[in-house]
């Protein structure tokens, strides 16, 4: 017989011991206890209601739960620490919708989504651009958000997903999203106790993903976090704005939140120390919504989704006077690509006319203009080379 087998056989011994005494002499030993108020039927000690509360299935309340010390993303970065944004496939997309929509979420002009892939406790958390906090003690925000599903207080799903939406128009400002490992469970709670089978069976660090979804764009943060009993704060995970929406239009647009910790880094930066640059700046004609984005010799693209992604790519946008910019700090050398693509017609504009300027630093510029129509999915508008 092996150890495990063992255990249980004892447990189960024990128990039928425990329950023969308490049949033979439960009777006398009522009859000895005094007639306190602990024995009257109405009466329910601590312990009692703490037991009831657990069955009831009801989450308990944790809203003495704090925020980091030095806020949840109140710095410059737009990241967390060890924070990435994934390439969103197809199956990534699909993971979150087919788990949405198992628990029938609500879905929204902005939605928050939380997902990861064993028994633990894990919750979502977001600040609101007036400073709420929308988590699991404060479900519902004054400004219309809504955390519509929080799984796992107990351990009931391998493949839970977490939800907060605005269903109707969102707040314009910046939104900081965190997630918190609050506990270490597992659905057989018996075998989870043995010594010798949780360290087998309980998971303490957890891959988790987030979704953020505002109109039809979405980004997709990953990460890995863990639990700490003595300071188990929130891990802040991104943050986001969203510009306030003017008379007509259906859905939020986002805003591009420069990454201040960078940005200090360049500044500080001896400009001796950059050899070569160069710089993409567009400007259009309309208030239509148009995306610059750039190919590099590697073929890996550049756009403002990146941004706080590349230390020595800046970025800078002017939606005032309908401009964008990037700068290219000791760029690899090579052939690089200008594309542009239309994300949103606004006022019923046919169509944008461009002006793009590529200036290097040693004073020269190569020039690109021309018109990109209403409907037009993305188009190279030119190329320049680094040498």
């Amino acid at each position: 017989m092996d150890v495990v087998s063992l255990v249980i056989v004892v447990t189960i011994i024990g128990l039928l011991f425990q329950g023969v005494y308490r049949i033979l002499f439960g009777g006398r030993r009522r009859t000895i206890l005094p007639p306190t108020e602990i024995n009257l039927p109405e009466f329910e000690s601590e312990s009692v209601q703490l037991r009831n509360r657990r069955r009831s299935g009801r989450r308990s309340d944790r809203s003495d739960i704090s925020l980091p010390s030095e806020g949840l993303g109140e710095g410059g970065g737009i990241l967390g620490e060890g924070i990435q944004e994934a390439v969103i496939s197809e199956e990534g997309a699909s993971a979150f919708s087919e788990r949405l929509e198992r628990e029938g979420a609500k879905r929204g002009s902005v939605q928050i989504s939380l997902l990861w892939n064993n028994w633990n406790d894990l919750d979502l958390h977001v600040i609101t651009p007036s400073g709420e906090h929308i988590f699991h003690d404060n479900r519902k925000s004054a400004c219309g958000g809504e955390l519509d599903l929080d799984m796992n207080f107990k351990p009931t799903s391998k493949t839970p997903v977490e939800n907060v939406v605005w269903t109707k128009t969102p707040p314009s400002g910046t939104y900081r999203v965190g997630v918190r490992h609050y506990k270490i469970q597992h659905k057989n709670s018996v075998l989870s106790k043995i010594p010798l089978l949780k360290n087998l069976i309980l998971k303490n660090e957890t891959d988790f993903k987030v979704s953020v979804t505002i109109g039809t764009n979405q980004r997709v943060y990953e990460g890995k976090i863990r639990h700490n009993k003595i300071n188990n704060e929130l891990l802040f995970i991104a943050k986001f704005a969203i510009a306030e929406m003017e008379k007509g239009e259906s859905k939020p647009k986002e805003l591009v939140l420069e990454d201040e910790n960078i940005q200090a880094l360049e500044k500080e930066t001896d400009s001796s120390s950059v050899m070569n640059s160069a710089t993409v700046d567009m400007s259009l004609d309309s208030s239509n919504d148009l995306g610059l984005s750039l190919e590099q010799p590697d073929g890996q693209m550049i756009s403002f989704l990146d941004v706080g992604k590349h230390k020595n790519i800046l970025f800078d946008m002017d939606e005032s006077a309908n401009k964008q910019s990037i700068k290219l700090n000791n760029p690899v050398k090579g052939k690089y690509n200008i594309f542009i693509e239309e994300y949103e017609t606004i006022n019923g504009g046919e169509s944008t006319k461009y002006d793009i300027a590529v200036n290097y630093k040693d004073g020269t510029k190569d020039n690109f203009e021309g018109v990109i129509d209403k409907g037009q999915e993305k188009i190279k508008v030119g190329e320049f080379e680094i040498q």
